[in-house]
């Protein structure tokens, strides 16, 4: 297992934008009856989510909640020394959807830029690179954005994908700070025999994009979609979750000695209730100190956990000082947790993206 700590690495700052088209799972045309619908909105615990128009990009998203957030917290754009992207969904094969971002920002030309392709569990592998970056104290300020526009890529004809879904951006600001002494903790894994637990054929070097891979096929009844859309086994994706994330968090809080009694909350990857309520009850969590956002928001990859962050706790992570452990899980397979401290955050926004 690969475990890792950082210091003198603080969050100052969570932004979240997302759009403001609200789609509701009881009204989706794609289920037989209003019984079905409600079948799935009570295995999953998803309601709603948001959806962006089509034209509308995860980095679209993600400048409208960066400007918000340097603007509360009176950061210039010429004070940000790195700019992390983890999407999916990205504008353009190439170039990196960052480089497109610090030119919208007006970002420095020697600004740091990466990006990163990853799913599920992104915030937490985006914020061990970011952090690490930052500990040397040779760069100060960076932000870890995570996006997604999941219903551009998934098939509105697809009842095991539709229902589950929805947009966001995030946006997560560290700083450099050698007075703090409380220490980001890490680790990681990853499974990739299950790759195709949660996957998209077509599109890629392996499998280029054809003609017959942009014809809609009926897979089964209820389930139409091309080979350029997500697949989502759930068998294979509920076998995972139920057993891997629980067991990794608590060797994790085994390994670095975390008193969960002490931890004010376990914010979890946004993926389902039924799996997230068992995540919870394996580390004897209370209800209470465990938020969800995913009744409205469903599933938005890694942007998830600043999600809820913002969503569910914006006063309490401005006014207080907070022990906080982390976890997501999916796509790859992959998997990451962290122990972090939130202090007194100088801006927690929420903003709904303006067309």
């Amino acid at each position: 297992m690969a475990y890792l700590t950082i210091n003198k690495v603080k969050m100052v700052g969570l932004a979240a934008c997302v759009p403001p088209t609200i789609e509701e799972n009881l009204s989706l045309p794609i289920f037989a009856d209003k019984s079905e619908a409600e079948k799935v909105i009570a295995s999953t615990g998803i309601e709603r989510k948001r959806v962006v128009k089509p034209g509308t990009t995860a980095s679209d998203l993600s400048f409208q909640a960066i400007q918000s957030l340097l603007d509360k917290m009176e950061w210039e754009a010429n004070s940000i020394d790195a700019l992390i992207y983890v999407c999916t969904s990205r504008d353009y094969i190439a170039p990196i959807t960052s480089a497109i971002l610090q030119d919208r920002l007006g970002f420095r030309n020697d600004c740091y830029c990466l990006d990163l392709p990853l799913g599920c569990s992104g915030w937490v592998y985006g914020m061990s690179n970011l952090s690490s970056i930052l500990s040397h104290g040779q760069l100060k300020r960076g932000l870890l954005v995570c996006a997604e526009t999941n219903s551009l890529n998934r098939s509105p004809k697809d009842k095991t994908v539709k229902p589950l879904f929805g947009d966001a951006a995030t946006v997560t600001a560290l700083e450099y700070d050698e007075s703090f002494e409380k220490p980001i903790q890490f680790n990681f894994g990853v499974d990739g025999s299950g790759y195709k637990a949660v996957w998209t054929e077509f599109g890629g070097t392996r499998n280029p994009i054809t003609l017959e891979s942009i014809e809609e096929k009926e897979v089964e009844p209820g389930i139409i979609r091309k080979g350029t859309d997500m697949v989502v086994n759930g068998m294979d994706v509920f076998s995972f979750a139920i057993k891997v994330p629980p067991r990794s968090l608590l060797e994790f809080v085994e390994h670095f000695e975390i008193d969960t009694d002490k931890v004010d909350y376990l914010f979890l990857h946004q993926a389902n209730k039924f799996i997230d309520d068992r995540i919870r009850k394996k580390l004897k969590m209370p209800e209470e100190k465990v938020p969800f956002c995913l009744q409205d928001y469903g599933n938005t990859n890694s942007a998830s956990i600043p999600l809820a962050m913002v969503v569910c706790k914006a006063k309490e992570l401005q006014n207080g000082s907070f022990d906080c452990l982390g976890c997501g899980f999916g796509v790859g397979l992959a998997w990451g947790n962290i122990h972090y401290t939130v202090d007194k955050l100088k801006a927690v926004i929420m903003t709904e993206y303006k067309y």
